[in-house]
C-alpha cells in the first residue's frame, strides 16, 4: 500500500535537441507574384526565301514627254529642276 503523493519537485534542466522528424504534407499554393522585368532581345533570325513574281506595271512615258526641255546637247536645261 502507498502513501499520499507528495509536493512537485523542482524542474529538471532541459534534454538535448532530439532528431529531426519526417515531412510533413505539403501546404497550400500561394499567391503569384509580381511580373518580372523585360529580358533582353534574341538574336536575329534567317531571312526568309524569295516571295513569288508579281504583275507586270504599266509601260513608261515616251522620251518625247519628258518634263524638262533638252538643249543642244540632248541634256534637260539647266535650271529645269530646281522649279
Amino acid at each position: 500500500m502507498d502513501g499520499p503523493t507528495g509536493p512537485a519537485g523542482p524542474a529538471g534542466p532541459k534534454g538535448d535537441i532530439g532528431e529531426r522528424g519526417a515531412p510533413g504534407e505539403p501546404g497550400p499554393r500561394g499567391p503569384y507574384g509580381l511580373p518580372g522585368s523585360a529580358g533582353t532581345p534574341g538574336l536575329d533570325g534567317f531571312r526568309g526565301f524569295k516571295g513569288e513574281k508579281g504583275e507586270p506595271g504599266q509601260p513608261g512615258l515616251d522620251g518625247l514627254d519628258a518634263p524638262c526641255q533638252l538643249g543642244p546637247d540632248g541634256l534637260p536645261m539647266p535650271g529645269c529642276w530646281q522649279k
